[in-house]
């Protein structure tokens, strides 16, 4: 944050016989600056990338659009070939997917520009015709357990990979 700048101008009138002498007084104060640094949280800045993740999914899914720019903004490598590749194939069919999903996410390691995270989540999304809007298959109400890596490049945290263990689980348990 920059230096404030406290300006106070004073005006006072003086007495006599001319009636219009004023005096103009003005003081200038400088704090010095300060500043706060924030030592981010990998764990959190990993959360909130696997979150961000689930966003973009559902962004570029609805419409269908396998090359959304949000998709290489939040996966990399393995997982945005994946992603595009699905994507492609649910567009070709006129398809796209609605919903949303209960995360309950959480980090197992936090290793240098690596880091491992579990989720037991509930996938409340469909897919749909994108014409007709009509859904296409069956919510299943089950939640899946999975195994998420995640890659530090530059800045940001994207999904590397993502990998199926089972399903059934309970959210907390997915340690």
């Amino acid at each position: 944050m920059a230096g404030a700048v406290v300006s106070l101008v004073a005006l006072a009138g003086c007495g006599g016989d001319d009636g219009d002498a004023r005096a103009t007084t003005t003081t200038s104060t400088s704090r010095p600056s300060q500043t706060t640094t924030t030592v981010a949280d990998p764990q959190q800045e990993v959360l909130e990338a696997y979150e961000a993740f689930w966003d973009g999914y559902l962004v570029a899914a609805d419409p269908m659009n396998p090359e959304h720019p949000v998709l290489a903004e939040v996966a990399t490598g393995e997982e945005l070939g994946q992603l595009r590749g699905a994507f492609l194939a649910r567009l070709s069919a006129g398809e796209v997917i609605r919903g949303d999903l209960d995360l309950a996410p959480e980090v197992v390691e936090v290793n240098g520009s690596d880091a491992i995270v579990r989720d037991c989540y509930l996938d409340r999304t469909g897919i749909y015709d994108a014409a007709s809007g009509q859904r296409k298959d069956t919510e299943s109400g089950v939640r899946h357990l999975v195994t998420v890596r995640l890659v530090r490049e530059g800045e940001a945290w994207k999904v590397a990979s993502i990998t199926r263990e089972g399903d059934g689980c309970t959210p907390g348990d997915a340690s």
